[in-house]
């Protein structure tokens, strides 16, 4: 299978990095690509092409576009490679880059990071990863625990219900819930979360680790 990075980012690095901002991303709304774009976005594109086994045994038996857009800006690799800013698996070695690239998240980030991932031009899922929480950032939400994801959705009157864990006794997951009737799954202690939104099928992922380890690049 061959991978085609597409040139996008390019052009959308000189537009996203001064926009502001203004989408609720805790809502569950789905978005348009071109909404991402307008509030700043990063946008970071390839196209998968089969070869003739992969249309026998791949997953992906035809040209499959992925575009993924991301509030963390690209940086340049060892290789040249543009890829979303690494964020976690330092060598000891990158002590320097470590604290840059930390500082960075915390101080213009706000410890947030957001992740919408599309195929095809279809919207899979949504991630944000909170940590650890800056309560002074009024737009940040506190879902530290499962009564304070219920009060949050509940002061928006957005649907919100718990996921049964198990039909015979009624009991419920703490950190599955439908909200605006999509799955959404928790991840949280007392200083952190993360919250991952499954618009089209089972697509749980441990986005912090896959797509900002400083090797996933487009």
């Amino acid at each position: 299978m061959r991978k085609i990075t597409s040139l996008t980012l390019i052009i959308v690095l000189f537009i996203s990095c001064n926009k502001k901002d203004k989408i609720n991303h805790y809502l569950n709304k789905v978005v348009t690509q071109k909404e991402l774009l307008d509030n700043g976005f990063y946008k970071y594109s390839s196209v998968y092409i089969p070869n003739e086994e992969d249309k026998i045994d791949g997953y992906f038996k035809s040209v499959t576009k992925f575009d993924m857009y991301s509030n963390v800006k690209p940086e340049k690799n060892e290789g040249g490679q543009l890829c979303p800013t690494q964020l976690w698996h330092f060598y000891r070695e990158d002590s320097i880059k470590e604290k840059k690239n930390r500082d960075y998240l915390k101080n213009k980030l706000n410890n947030r990071i957001i992740t919408y991932f599309f195929r095809n031009d279809t919207l899979l899922y949504k991630d944000i990863i909170v940590d650890p929480i800056d309560k002074s950032q009024k737009d940040i939400a506190d879902f530290t625990s499962k009564d304070k994801i219920i009060k949050y959705y509940t002061g928006f009157k957005t649907s919100i219900k718990p996921q049964i864990k198990n039909k015979k006794t009624g009991e419920m997951y703490s950190n599955r819930f439908l909200i605006n009737n999509y799955n959404t799954r928790f991840y949280m202690d007392n200083h952190s979360y993360e919250m991952f939104v499954d618009y089209k099928e089972d697509n749980f992922h441990d986005v912090l680790d896959h797509l900002y380890n400083g090797t996933n690049c487009w």
